[in-house]
């Protein structure tokens, strides 16, 4: 069984017309943009997933059915049936089924502690020292899929806040402007951190009442392994340590199975220049897989797709249209 996690950067620009879509928007051409979606579809077909979460999705269903029409379609009809994210706008989360894959069947879970994600909680996401409502930024996708032969597995996925500080650069190399910078990226920061913690809160919730639940939380985290900044000298938290969980209660932390299997240089999912490090280029994984200990025991393998990747980059991959995404896939394979 083969899961694929992918942030496949602003599939909504491939599109016009929401429920009437076209391909083409005033970001790309029609050409353009089937060429993106074409590569998008290239490396989906190479890795070949049972079960695909995606983020950074059309923000309506129909836009995404004219991408699967296109692209994945046989005489039987539709490849994979889709579930889309309740929010999110203009970069909605999705996942994926492959009609005759390892997943017999995939539903959206309604149950209370899944619905309550959606409500409203106290945190302190400005650092005024007052606590305020607060919400997702994307509300987690939580679906039940159901392996053939044996028993069902949740898997959540999540997008969290973005760190982007609009004109972050330019504020930072103002020495004027650098406290403004400061401030606004360690808002972006305490609320990745919030939402961390509150998903955290949802897994204790469903390991209290079953500890062999078999869980996946996957998705773009917008942080990863290592201190920035920010978590070194302003003492902000990094949001994979707290959803993978606590070492104080050692039987309930989350198994990160891409650490386990892929090696140290290949170990990123996306490069960007970190200007405030001043390190251009820097690779970075922000895209993980969180395995429950109940399933980490048949893990079988876990990569990223960098080979699928790289084969379809045109050039230096610049141009929107000359590359899949901004982020490589990621998988994990389970028994």
């Amino acid at each position: 069984m083969k899961i694929m996690n992918w942030n496949i950067e602003w599939m909504n620009k491939w599109f016009s017309g929401n429920n009437t879509p076209r391909w083409g928007s005033s970001s790309l051409s029609e050409s353009q943009a089937m060429t993106c979606a074409a590569k998008a579809a290239a490396v989906i077909n190479d890795v070949g997933p049972d079960l695909l979460c995606l983020q950074e999705g059309p923000s309506a269903i129909a836009e995404m059915e004219l991408f699967l029409g296109e692209f994945f379609t046989d005489t039987s009809g539709p490849v994979f049936e889709a579930i889309i994210g309740s929010d999110g706008r203009a970069q909605k989360l999705y996942v994926l089924r492959r009609r005759d894959g390892a997943f017999t069947a995939m539903e959206r879970v309604i149950d209370a502690p899944t619905q309550a994600l959606a409500d409203q909680w106290d945190a302190d996401v400005n650092g005024d020292m007052l606590l305020e409502g607060y919400d997702f930024t994307r509300l987690p996708l939580v679906v039940d899929v159901d392996p053939a032969g044996t028993a069902p597995i949740r898997v959540v996925v999540l997008h969290t806040k973005s760190k982007y500080v609009h004109q972050g650069e330019s504020k930072w190399n103002n020495p004027s402007r650098r406290q403004e910078f400061v401030v606004e990226a360690l808002e972006a920061r305490r609320r990745i951190s919030a939402e961390g913690f509150r998903l955290r809160a949802y897994l204790d919730d469903l390991l209290q009442v079953d500890r062999d639940a078999r869980i996946i939380v996957t998705g773009d985290w917008n942080d990863g392994p290592g201190r920035d900044l920010f978590e070194r000298s302003y003492l902000t938290h990094n949001v994979a340590d707290i959803v993978l969980g606590s070492t104080f209660t050692p039987d309930l932390i989350f198994h990160h199975p891409l650490l386990r299997h892929v090696q140290a240089p290949a170990l990123f999912t996306a490069r960007f220049d970190d200007f405030v490090d001043e390190i251009d280029d820097r690779p970075l994984l922000l895209d993980h897989f969180a395995v429950s200990p109940a399933l980490a025991p048949v893990v079988q393998n876990a990569d990223i797709c960098h080979d699928a990747y790289e084969a379809q980059i045109t050039g230096n991959g610049t141009a929107r249209q000359d590359r899949p995404s901004d982020h490589r896939p990621i998988i994990v394979e389970l028994a």
